[in-house]
């Protein structure tokens, strides 16, 4: 008779070991607490798609879960790791995350073990997985003043101008438009950095990359009802035509006068 794959100790459930966790304490929950009524291991096992054996284990208190048996093994105890973490995190929402390098004189001085080497590249694999909620990313740059522009008050007073000026003028949702605009080039200076099959006499390679460096601007918008309109290119131009300008109280515009003196 086969087994039941929720009984047998040695199978597989190919998820990550955070989820099989968070089974295992769900249906360690569900045990009834009164030692005077039945427990059927077995069922809870199957309803919660969890291991059997490691339920029992579990249940009995024969074995801890694997964060709490291997913390006698770690570097740093799981209180000084959730210490880091937060750190980190604190940080990367201020708009100052942290690498490797900054991290590394701090974790000295919590484990000296590491004087003159550092944690090693398993340890810092080890330390994402056992934290799952951060990761390694490249982190992009933002001018200060617009950091500081990214804050409730002002979105909310942005949002609720919005709204007023969309209730004054009864504006449809399909004409309410979000634009966005990104700067492209032509060429560039950066090369490819996918390897190539090369001759292995020739010590140098090269490869011909263009030397247009024409900047492009596309504008994409997108209508409150998730409608794409088609994208606009705008590309550089070396002069401008009378028929731009002939709309009747343009040029008295204050605005307009100061864009005109600029062109």
């Amino acid at each position: 008779m086969p087994k039941n794959p929720s009984c047998d100790s040695t199978t597989e459930i190919t998820d990550t070991e955070d989820a099989k966790e968070t089974r295992l304490d769900e249906a360690i929950a569900s045990i009834p607490k009164d030692p005077s009524t039945s427990v059927n291991l077995k069922a809870i096992a199957h309803e919660h798609n969890v291991s059997y054996d490691t339920l029992r284990r579990r249940h009995w208190g024969e074995t801890k879960p694997r964060k709490v048996s291997h913390a006698s093994l770690q570097k740093l105890t799981p209180t000084q790791e959730q210490k880091v973490v937060d750190w980190a995190t604190f940080l990367s929402i201020q708009g100052w995350p942290v690498d490797k390098g900054t991290l590394t004189p701090k974790l000295l001085q919590l484990c000296p073990d590491w004087a003159g080497t550092g944690p090693s590249k398993r340890w810092w694999d080890s330390f994402l997985k056992r934290h799952p909620d951060i990761k390694l990313r490249r982190a992009s740059g933002v001018p200060p003043k617009r950091a500081q522009s990214f804050n409730f008050s002002a979105f909310n007073e942005l949002f609720e101008l919005i709204d007023d000026v969309k209730e004054q003028h009864n504006i449809p949702r399909r004409l309410v438009l979000n634009p966005d605009e990104k700067g492209l080039q032509s060429g560039s200076q950066k090369t490819d950095q996918k390897k190539c099959f090369v001759l292995l006499e020739i010590p140098n390679t090269v490869k011909l990359q263009s030397d247009n460096l024409q900047l492009v601007t596309v504008i994409e918008c997108v209508t409150a009802e998730g409608v794409a309109l088609d994208p606009a290119f705008i590309f550089p131009g070396e002069g401008h035509f009378e028929t731009w300008y002939d709309v009747p109280g343009f040029e008295e515009s204050q605005h307009m006068q100061v864009f005109i003196c600029h062109i």
